[in-house]
């Protein structure tokens, strides 16, 4: 149905100007027909004949299109009706694939990798295919030294008749066999294709070219070049031109992958510019290939310009923000908050980006200042990977060695106060090559990785008297608001494919704390945190020139065996298992990006109803979370410039924990997740969006209902409990949830 709709949509964008209608509508209702076209049947023919090529672009053969209009009256208006009916016929389909060139150096590349080509017998025809595996063979060529050759070389042959038909030489025997060979490709049709070579006109045109002088200034600037001002050096082969020690010359060496003398790959000198303009230091990157006359070897001579960018830069915000964070970690903030950030793109003259930021803020609350909260942190990124031993990154997109620090400090008056302070060291990259990259044209996944071998974080608190009685009610707490000490290691990948109308995300996560650490006693009975946390995001989309569907799916999973000394005030001690993640690592749901009709942490544990008789406004949060979102996204109108649009959307998930009854101190079953409770633990949220969209960001606004609510699901498992009209949830957030 999906393919349905959108060949309708492509069938109408070949109608004909004059035969297209216009509206204006005002808060989604249409209200005027502007300037309708004079009917006038040409126009009509011209549509037809541009849907006919579309069709047979996209591989349908023998379409037909009939039109029928009628005319009726509208006050004093007559109105035209044009109805349109496409019959696409049947779909052609790959027979046989071939290559046939009058080079031998191009056939027998074309042959090498044809395992790798797009088009694929029985497989549908369309003359895009055609074009992109042009260009996967232009792209293949180019990589073995064929700089000259382009499209205007090499063509695609496509037959869909029995030639041989039309020989007069044929035998009558054989034409009968022919005349039931071209029946049954009636039924059936198919198409041959084979890639050739047009006559070789220039010669130079299939020789391959070689690497000759490469001449780099990594200080390039705009004006009129003065050679007395510059010095001049050769390093690794190349020779630079300079006027400065902004870089070292060594390291902007490394960083050319055409070398003098080697043979031109057309990979290897994308991958040249896109390295420099990914390191940040250069804004703008011009390589220059000029072709060498004195020689009897086809040579290529090499002029990169690399153009500084401003070194540092400067830039201090104020902000009103929501906490959408955690307690104990450095987050956003309800209230105001002000950040200072200092980038450095060049330190050490080697490309090494540092940033250096500073945040101070003020939460508003009941007592009108909540919460102070401070923060530093420093980030060197290296663009490189830096190692124990040598690792091969010549397949890897923007390799990078990341060092972070932060440190910061939060007062949560008459709660308690924390100082946090996190480490880590970690490695990110990109595997898949780049589209002009790619020896094969079409879609790829492509992955972006990062790991992070050490990450060390530990959080002290200083607990008031108000969070211990609050502990008292709430035994979880009393694990939550711990000092925390993690020393984990993170592994994550993300990537996505776009096709069509359609995208595609997925993104997955595993971090492990205390595997090795915590098999010292003192810190596994101390402070240190053991868990392992897995989790997974799937998001698609599909696009419709006026609206859109979003699915979002969610899942992750806390494994904690930690255990903790309860020892306190000269007591004996005694060893606990630690039942639940750390506050600051746990899954939380509700909120403007999570279920809607919930508050934010107001969701779950499960079915339980542990939380639900407190007086304190208490946060929830748990080891397990599933989630599953879904919109139906479309347009509304325009108000001044701005864009109106509306969603409708169901929200279903949940969260669970290990939660304990604090009389009896027996484990709570309906707060932990069984597959045979999961109709009654799941919660479904449904509701409408308004949504303003200023180009560069997006106000949204939503309501949504809780129509399965699991802290109900005694009565009627849960489903419209005290629904009401104005019983709703109101969720305010910037850009889209998912």
């Amino acid at each position: 149905m999906p393919e349905k709709l959108q060949l309708e949509e492509r069938l109408t964008n070949q109608l004909d100007d004059s035969v297209k209608t216009q509206y204006i509508y005002y808060a989604g209702v249409r209200r005027v027909l502007e300037k309708p076209p004079v009917l006038d049947t040409a126009n009509i023919d011209r549509s037809k004949l541009f849907m006919a090529s579309l069709l047979h672009s996209l591989g349908y053969f023998n379409p037909e299109i009939k039109d029928t209009f009628y005319i009726d009256t509208v006050r004093k208006q007559y109105r035209a009706h044009i109805n349109f009916k496409v019959i696409p016929g049947k779909v052609l389909r790959l027979d046989s694939i071939g290559f046939d060139f009058r080079d031998s150096a191009l056939q027998r590349l074309a042959r090498r990798q044809q395992d790798r080509s797009l088009l694929k017998k029985n497989e549908p025809y369309t003359q895009q295919k055609v074009s992109d595996e042009l260009d996967r063979l232009l792209t293949v060529f180019r990589n073995n030294g064929f700089y000259k050759l382009n499209k205007e070389d090499v063509f695609a042959e496509v037959d869909t008749v029995v030639a041989a038909l039309i020989d007069p030489t044929l035998d009558p025997f054989e034409q009968i066999n022919l005349l039931d060979s071209l029946r049954k490709k009636r039924e059936n049709p198919t198409i041959n294709v084979v890639f050739k070579q047009h006559p070789v006109k220039d010669s130079s045109r299939i020789k391959k070219y070689y690497i000759g002088r490469v001449t780099v200034y990594p200080d390039a600037n705009y004006e009129e070049f003065d050679s007395t001002k510059h010095d001049t050096v050769n390093v690794k082969g190349y020779q630079f031109i300079y006027n400065s020690r902004k870089f070292k010359l060594p390291f902007v060496a490394s960083n050319i992958y055409l070398k003098p003398g080697s043979l031109y790959v057309q990979r290897r000198y994308y991958r040249t510019i896109n390295n420099f303009t990914s390191l940040g230091s250069w804004q703008n990157v011009d390589f220059e290939l000029i072709e060498r006359k004195d020689t009897n070897v086809p040579t290529l001579d090499g002029k990169l310009r690399l153009y500084p960018s401003l070194k540092q830069n400067l830039n201090l915000s104020l902000e009103a923000s929501r906490n959408v964070s955690d307690i104990l970690t450095n987050g956003q903030l309800f209230g105001i908050g002000v950040n200072g950030r200092l980038l450095n793109r060049n330190a050490y003259r080697e490309a090494i980006q540092t940033v250096t930021s500073a945040r101070f803020g003020i939460e508003l609350g009941a007592d009108f200042i909540q919460t102070l909260q401070a923060s530093l942190a420093h980030t060197i990124n290296f663009p490189k990977f830096i190692t124990p031993i040598k690792i091969k990154t010549d397949s890897l997109i923007n390799p990078r060695t990341v060092i972070n620090l932060n440190a910061s400090y939060t007062d949560r008056l008459q709660l308690f106060k924390s100082k946090s302070f996190n480490a880590s060291w970690g490695y990110e990259w990109v595997k898949g090559r780049r589209r002009e990259d790619q020896d094969q044209v079409g879609q790829k996944w492509r992955k972006t990785w990062q790991y992070i071998p050490f990450n060390y974080e530990y959080t002290d608190v200083q607990k008031t008297d108000s969070l211990i009685k609050l502990e008292d009610t709430i035994p979880s707490y009393k694990f939550a608001f711990n000092n925390g000490l993690i020393m984990s290691q993170i592994l994550s990948v993300s990537t996505g494919i776009e096709k069509d109308n359609k995208l595609t995300l997925l993104r997955g996560r595993i971090e492990e704390s205390g595997a090795l650490f915590g098999l010292i006693k003192d810190l596994e009975y101390g402070s240190l945190a053991r868990f392992v946390k897995v989790d997974g995001e799937f998001k698609h989309y599909i696009n419709y020139k006026h609206s859109s569907w979003a699915f979002r799916f969610f899942a992750g999973y806390g494994y904690v065996y930690g255990k903790a000394d309860t020892a306190t005030g000269g007591r004996p001690s005694v060893i606990v298992p630690e039942n639940n993640l750390p506050f600051f690592k746990a899954f939380y749901a509700g909120g403007p990006y999570s279920m809607r009709a919930w508050q934010i942490r107001h969701l779950g544990p499960g079915s339980s109803t542990v939380y639900e008789n407190e007086k304190q406004n208490i946060e929830r949060f748990g080891n397990m979370q599933l989630e599953f979102n879904t919109e139906f996204r479309f347009n509304l109108t325009t108000i001044a410039g701005i864009r109106v649009n509306s969603a409708l959307f169901v929200d279903m998930g949940n969260i669970w924990s290990k939660e304990f009854d604090n009389t009896s101190h027996q484990q709570i079953p309906e707060a932990s997740f069984h597959i045979d409770r999961l109709y009654r633990d799941l919660a479904i949220g449904a509701g409408s969006s308004l949504r303003f969209d200023f180009d560069f960001f997006l106000i949204r606004l939503d309501w949504a209902y809780k129509l399965k609510d699991p802290a109900h699901a005694t009565v009627n498992d849960g489903w419209f409990n005290d629904l009401r009209v104005l019983n709703g949830q109101f969720q305010l957030g910037l850009g889209y949830p998912f």
